[in-house]
């Protein structure tokens, strides 16, 4: 996992295959993956995040690998950063896309929301890709769209908790 998220999925599977030069390097490549994650823990708790009711989008732009995103957002699902059921929304640059993360934090959070559906009603709007499930998902965006998503995403998750 950690050799995929870092651009090495060949370390991976040489090492899956029991190749003893390419389990060093995969160890190597595991250090290195968990500095990343620490230091997009530390960047994303000193960076200004855009705060809504039951929501916060996190929008690394490029000083965050777009790989780490979704680990990102699911370690903060698990942390008592946020209040069960707010939804997490990561965002990170790759190239001249947008991948986006949301996760439902808690660790068995009730909320209504689907945040398969939430992507999907996005991506129908804007155009992209989306996946996933209610607890966990994400899209894939065109950069030039990065406002308009998160004009988008503030106004449905303001309008569906009035709804709800």
């Amino acid at each position: 996992n950690a050799c995929s998220r870092m651009g090495q999925p060949s370390t991976a599977l040489m090492f899956c295959l029991g190749n003893s030069e390419s389990r060093k390097k995969a160890e190597r490549i595991y250090v290195k993956y968990r500095q990343h994650i620490i230091s997009g823990l530390r960047h994303i708790e000193q960076n200004n995040q855009i705060q809504g009711k039951e929501y916060v989008i996190i929008n690394v732009k490029d000083k965050i690998k777009d790989t780490l995103i979704g680990t990102l957002a699911s370690i903060l699902s698990f942390s008592s950063v946020y209040k069960e059921g707010t939804i997490i929304i990561g965002m990170a640059y790759n190239e001249d896309k947008i991948k986006i993360s949301t996760r439902m934090a808690g660790r068995n959070p009730k909320s209504k929301r689907n945040l398969k559906k939430l992507m999907e009603s996005v991506i129908d709007i804007i155009g992209g890709e989306s996946g996933g499930h209610q607890k966990a998902a994400g899209c894939i965006i065109n950069k030039q769209d990065e406002e308009k998503f998160i004009d988008l995403i503030k106004n449905k998750l303001e309008f569906e908790l009035i709804k709800i």
